[in-house]
């Protein structure tokens, strides 16, 4: 058996009680002393010393929400949705650049091949389309805001890519990377009342065909949302509905 090497990111010494951070050991049973029951633990064989020192050197790029986080760049808030009677998923991004939305995209998949991961799926493949959007638009750096830790994970290899889907998305992504892209992540809670976190979620619901519970509605009785051209207006009507003029257009 050829010898693999343990990089720990997060891990514990029970024994002499202290945190252990960006450890390289050569076997199973030396990682499983600092892994096993330690809250947590970060951790991923390879079959090479250098493999495990650049898994450690990492940059992650990943930050919980702020409301000022990066306020110069494009902000990408991504989400999905799974309808459980036709077995599809749908994606949507929506793109806010000082508060005003620019771009907004949702589609339901044309099949039901990746029904075991449900809104995974979505969430993955709104991800690719934010890069996607952002190389089109010649966009050198963007933020994307999303629930679905995955999105991040895969990409920095903070999580294991064991799936054929989280492999896919991790090529897609990288590909962007090696482009000159600069992403950047910021996990959102989900349905934790974040505005644009909330337009993307009804957006995928939307174009699978399900209820939402109307929280852009209920937000819009009260605010008014700012959006670049009458073409993003015209993604609100549905959502809106009779307050689709407190969806306004910035000159």
């Amino acid at each position: 058996m050829k010898k693999k090497f343990y990089a720990i990111k997060k891990g514990y010494d029970f024994k002499n009680n202290k945190n252990i951070e960006n450890l390289i050991v050569d076997s199973w049973a030396e990682c499983l002393k600092y892994v096993k029951g330690a809250k947590g633990a970060v951790y991923k064989s390879f079959k090479s010393r250098d493999e495990a020192e650049d898994y450690l050197n990492e940059s992650y790029n990943f930050d919980v929400k702020k409301s000022d986080i990066f306020p110069d760049i494009a902000h990408i808030y991504v989400d999905g949705s799974y309808n459980i009677s036709t077995e599809k998923y749908a994606y949507a991004l929506v793109v806010v650049k000082k508060d005003v939305v620019e771009y907004v995209e949702s589609k339901v998949s044309e099949d039901n091949s990746k029904k075991s991961i449900r809104q995974v799926a979505g969430e993955l493949e709104a991800a690719v389309k934010a890069a996607e959007y952002a190389i089109k638009n010649n966009e050198k750096h963007i933020v994307i805001f999303h629930d679905y830790e995955g999105i991040a994970n895969h990409v920095t290899g903070l999580w294991e890519r064991k799936s054929e889907s989280s492999r896919e998305y991790y090529n897609s992504m990288k590909r962007f990377i090696d482009m000159g892209l600069d992403i950047k992540f910021s996990k959102v809670s989900g349905h934790s009342g974040d505005l644009f976190n909330d337009i993307a979620d009804e957006k995928a619901k939307e174009a699978v065909g399900i209820e939402s519970k109307n929280v852009v509605y209920k937000w819009l009785k009260k605010n008014k949302l700012k959006v670049k051209n009458e073409e993003i207006k015209s993604q609100f009507r549905n959502i809106a509905r009779d307050l689709i003029d407190n969806v306004i257009i910035e000159n």
